[in-house]
């Protein structure tokens, strides 16, 4: 066999040796990669939906601000002209005492307000957290399956130079070089897929992390991450003390609770003080004797100072339609907390089932796969460079082999999934 020949087989046969793990590589004109953890960094602070929901928390800081204050007084002004040269001034300073712990019940309510506020907040922020390293490890995934298209497809150009020069030989036949053709447009249609798969995948990281779709991102590292930190057995206790949505349920129930005591305070009887002061010009229209015995209208102005409570009796209204509606939202609140508790136990459950038998699959492929795939490709190499097998059949295995490293591909990101929603779901903080 011609030596030119021998090395072009050595290229299209010999590359079962892609590096389990690949970096993204880099855009043209950009230095310097980030890790998943800084895009995680990035996305607390500068995520449009996470700003969004703290400005909601800014909002309940002010409502508790405002439940503490007490009622304003008011005063009310008011005068009368009469037709005759009589008219009477009136001012009067009413304060409502807002009795019976209405003060409290609108405290609790906004209190326990911030509280859900705050812990929803937390619970976005772990969330995200968790949809920032899913998406970084699609756009891993998706590079890797790249790298290894594009590694085979500089393989099989320089195998179809080699087949062309040996068809022009007359040592093999032309439908050598179609095949070889056939299968490098096929592994470049393949490469434009998965190109713009990438790219869409980092314009989906980008959106998450809070940057301009033209912004630009180089990802490092790998698409792997350690076990789990907790066992299975603790990580279904800490889901009720640490998860912060189960911490707004709770707060959600708390506040309905309030509800009830500041509806039941307003159904109570309230009081407001009065305070007024009277200018009075009145008079008749006759003229009347002086000491001195002179003649003067009688006409004279009259002060008057009083003050008085007015008490709202609740005889009819007690607030009771409300009250009930408060007792019903409790009761929902109650059963949406149970449902919460409930739920994050099978998400818990079904993380780590998720990642044992993902970790599994993984060792498969590790142990029994790609090691038989690479022999199975060494095998077929030698036989065709032994004149016992056509082209055609070393192009079929190396379309098995892959799929073999698609297949491994999925199964880096599978795993790598299920331990962000073992971290998702526990509730762990940030690494």
């Amino acid at each position: 066999m011609p030596r030119s020949l021998v090395v072009g087989l050595v290229l299209l046969l010999g590359w079962p040796g892609l590096p389990a793990r690949a970096a993204i590589a880099q855009p043209s004109g950009v230095t310097g990669d980030v890790t998943i953890d800084e895009l995680v960094r990035r996305a607390l602070t500068d995520n449009l939906e996470l700003n969004a929901a703290r400005a909601e928390v800014d909002a309940a800081v002010g409502r508790l601000r405002q439940a503490g204050l007490r009622p304003n007084p008011e005063l009310d002004l008011g005068g009368q002209k009469a037709l005759s040269p009589d008219n009477n001034l009136t001012a009067t300073v009413r304060l409502p005492l807002d009795l019976n712990d209405r003060k409290g019940g609108r405290v609790a309510v906004a209190e326990q307000d911030l509280q859900m506020k705050r812990a929803q907040v937390a619970d976005r922020e772990r969330r995200l957290r968790g949809d920032v390293r899913m998406k970084a490890g699609e756009v891993l995934a998706a590079q890797r399956n790249l790298r290894v298209t594009e590694e085979l497809l500089q393989v099989n150009r320089e195998a179809l130079r080699v087949v062309q020069t040996r068809v022009r030989e007359g040592a093999a036949p032309s439908l050598d070089e179609n095949l070889s053709l056939v299968e490098l447009n096929r592994l470049d249609a393949s490469n434009q897929v998965l190109a713009s798969r990438v790219e869409i995948s980092a314009l989906q990281l980008k959106l998450l992390v809070g940057m301009a779709p033209d912004a630009s991102l180089s990802l490092g590292g790998e698409l792997t991450t350690p076990a789990p930190a907790v066992d299975r057995a603790e990580a279904l206790r800490r889901p009720l003390d640490r998860r912060p949505d189960l911490e707004a349920a709770r707060a959600e129930v708390a506040m309905a609770r309030a509800m009830i005591r500041k509806e039941q305070a307003e159904g109570r009887w309230d009081a407001s003080i009065n305070v007024g002061y009277m200018r009075q010009d009145f008079g008749f229209g006759l003229n009347g004797l002086t000491n001195s015995g002179q003649t003067k209208p009688i006409q004279d102005v009259f002060h008057y100072f009083g003050g008085g409570v007015t008490i709202m009796l609740p005889v009819r209204n007690r607030n009771q339609g409300n009250v009930a509606a408060a007792e019903a939202a409790t009761r929902a609140a109650e059963r949406r907390l149970e449902f919460a508790v409930l739920t994050a136990r099978q998400e818990v459950e079904a993380a780590f089932a998720q990642y044992e038998a993902t970790r599994r699959s993984l060792d498969i492929y590790e142990r029994g796969v790609r090691e038989v795939a690479r022999r199975n490709l060494a095998v077929v190499r030698q036989s065709y460079e032994l004149g016992r097998i056509s082209l055609l059949d070393v192009i079929a295995e190396q379309r098995r082999f892959i799929e073999v490293e698609t297949g491994y591909t999925d199964a880096l990101k599978q795993v790598y999934d299920a331990t962000v929603e073992v971290e998702r779901t526990v509730g762990s903080s940030e690494r």
